[in-house]
């Protein structure tokens, strides 16, 4: 099918950090490029998709947009000439700021899908603008859970057009290969080794494992706690585990790019986030075949049912997370049927061949 251009396709992502959405565009798009579609990638200037798609050779274009500029007419106007010249079909949008000024771009350049994909469970706000883009603007408004689709609507009941939502997961390319062997981290002896991967920020609940490492320490357990990711909360939690005597037990591995090595290196995840979208690091987890466990939370029950491919502590309570954290570290044979149970939840609902055919569907 390739070369039979039958649509013209926008993924527009304003976005100048990398993250879950930013992934999820960039992907997607090279894809759908992969399945003969003729796709585009508009991107603030100086950002990290940009960079991106400049080197995949993708057809990318930049432009300065922040959160004003739907109320810049030469910007609206910029961007309704360059959908109508490039014929653009369906404008696919990521951030709040997208919506305002490429949603009503596009309207006005006779767009014919015109969607929103919503990442993470924020409230939305019941005000006149937002009723307009959703009930006017949008033809379809993709979440990647439940979760999102409920903060969505809720207390919106009586506007919000719910008959507009998709719901699409994350999802992984199963048929990828990785190194099973490589590894980041040499256990010694017989410790258990636990893995978090995250930014350092007070959303990804790192001072829960901190906590947590603090009681299996006092309980004598020989354990290895490995933390990946940068972030503000850096200094803070290293300053913590040297308060609580915790170096030889814990470890803040910084920017991890190999993640194969990281998670050929431990034996059991545990995710203490206070809330997510979909988090992509559980979906990749189950990937790599290790065992779970997070809070229950916003959409982590969609991903991990408890007691078969993981384990859900009560939100927000260390004892509960420890608890459930023992359960696996003494227990090799659960570790091992929950991996197992893992990749059958992956294929079920997390496989990116089949959520890209869903895409294409829509579009």
């Amino acid at each position: 099918m390739k070369g039979s251009l039958t649509k013209n396709i926008c993924f527009f992502n304003s976005n100048k950090a990398w993250g879950g959405g930013e992934k999820w565009h960039f992907t997607m798009c090279q894809e759908l490029f992969k399945a003969g579609f003729n796709t585009f990638i508009v991107t603030n200037t100086h950002s990290q998709i940009g960079l991106k798609a400049t080197k995949e050779r993708l057809q990318h274009f930049a432009f300065q947009i922040s959160s004003l500029s739907f109320i810049n007419p030469i910007k609206v106007f910029l961007l309704m000439m360059f959908f109508r010249m490039k014929k653009i079909d369906t404008l696919i949008m990521n951030l709040p700021q997208d919506l305002k000024c490429a949603g009503i771009a596009a309207k006005l350049a006779g767009v014919k899908k015109i969607i929103y994909r919503r990442g993470m469970p924020h409230p939305l706000r019941n005000t006149w603008l937002n009723r307009f883009l959703f009930k006017n603007i949008l033809t379809q408004v993709i979440v990647n859970s439940e979760e999102i689709g409920r903060s969505l609507s809720q207390g919106n009941e009586e506007w919000f057009p719910k008959e507009k939502l998709v719901l699409l997961y994350n999802g992984m390319n199963l048929n990828q290969n990785f190194d099973q062997h490589q590894k980041l981290y040499q256990k010694k002896s017989d410790e258990i080794v636990i893995g978090n991967a995250g930014r350092l920020t007070s959303q990804k609940g790192q001072k829960y494992l901190i906590e947590m490492a603090q009681s299996l320490k006092q309980k004598g357990i020989n354990f290895k706690l490995l933390i990946a990711g940068e972030g503000e909360l850096k200094n803070e939690l290293s300053a913590s585990i040297k308060t609580l005597g915790l170096e030889e037990h814990v470890t803040l591995l910084g920017h991890v790019s190999d993640m194969s090595s990281f998670m050929n290196s431990i034996d059991l995840f545990v995710f203490p986030s206070l809330f997510e979208g979909a988090a992509n690091t559980l979906i990749e987890t189950l990937f790599y075949e290790k065992p779970i466990v997070a809070f229950n939370v916003s959409s982590n029950p969609e991903i991990i049912e408890h007691g078969f491919n993981g384990m859900l502590a009560k939100a927000f309570e260390v004892e509960d997370l420890t608890n459930c954290t023992l359960k696996l570290i003494e227990d090799k044979s659960l570790r091992e049927k929950m991996a197992m149970n893992g990749k059958i939840r992956l294929a079920e609902k997390f496989d990116q061949q089949k959520i890209l055919e869903n895409l294409k569907a829509i579009i």
